[in-house]
């Protein structure tokens, strides 16, 4: 499987501490299946979490040193989970954000409990500009849990969505579980993903159970494109999508 929304890379954001959770938590990824990484810090301009991607390279270095030194059997990319705001693109160029792998794909979050009347404005520049956009967690959002239907304008621009596939333990809650078991059922979601945060999460333990329960609600070949042949797109700068 192959992971493109997690917050391993430590000390810069609210993901891992240090270098050794961030390698705990990779160990545990690798031991339930996960064979590649894209790594996901926030990034949120005037924020604390704002580290340019030269820090973010200098972290992922050190990671694929140390789980080579352990041998943790696990690929490690760079991404970042992009905070909604004006002007993507210069920061890309600027070098302060970094699209998945460097590829067309950037994952981009909303604010949870509120719109923005400009967010569909600055998805549809980017998309005009060739990137393609994949909204993170759509289920967790309060807009879409209100109402599922506007979630409508934002497939309609040719937005991909990633599911955080622990929604189905209800770690976010009763709305959020629903709306992700109804975007799934309806084969919605371009990708699912962990989006770990530390290494004490449950995540690990409930897992078989989700995967099960993915595929009883779908079936494993989609659990698969959703995990794996999608993802490897990502990795690949794939753009055809089917």
């Amino acid at each position: 499987m192959i992971d493109i929304h997690n917050h391993v890379l430590f000390g810069i954001d609210d993901g891992a501490k240090d270098i050794e959770e961030s390698i705990s938590i990779l160990e545990k990824m690798s031991s339930i299946g996960y064979t590649s990484v894209i790594a996901t810090p926030h990034y949120i301009s005037n924020d604390l979490y704002d580290a340019n991607n030269k820090k973010k390279k200098e972290i992922i270095e050190i990671l694929k040193e140390k789980l080579k030194e352990k041998n943790i059997k696990i690929d490690l990319y760079l991404g970042n989970e992009i905070f909604i705001q004006n002007h993507i693109d210069k920061k890309i160029i600027r070098g302060k954000i970094y699209t998945l792998n460097n590829s067309s794909y950037m994952l981009i979050e909303l604010p949870l409990n509120e719109k923005l009347n400009c967010d569909l404005d600055i998805l549809y520049e980017l998309i005009n500009q060739g990137a393609k956009v994949i909204l993170a967690h759509p289920e967790r959002y309060r807009i879409f849990q209100n109402n599922i239907e506007e979630l409508e304008k934002y497939l309609d621009l040719g937005i991909l969505l990633q599911g955080n596939i622990d929604a189905l333990s209800g770690k976010y809650g009763n709305y959020a579980k629903k709306i992700f078991k109804t975007l799934l059922k309806n084969r919605q979601y371009f990708t699912l993903a962990s989006d770990i945060h530390h290494s004490n999460t449950e995540y690990f333990k409930r897992f078989p159970n989700l995967k099960k329960k993915v595929i009883k609600l779908t079936d494993e070949d989609y659990f698969n494109k959703l995990c794996i042949y999608n993802p490897q797109k990502i990795i690949d700068n794939n753009v055809e999508i089917d």
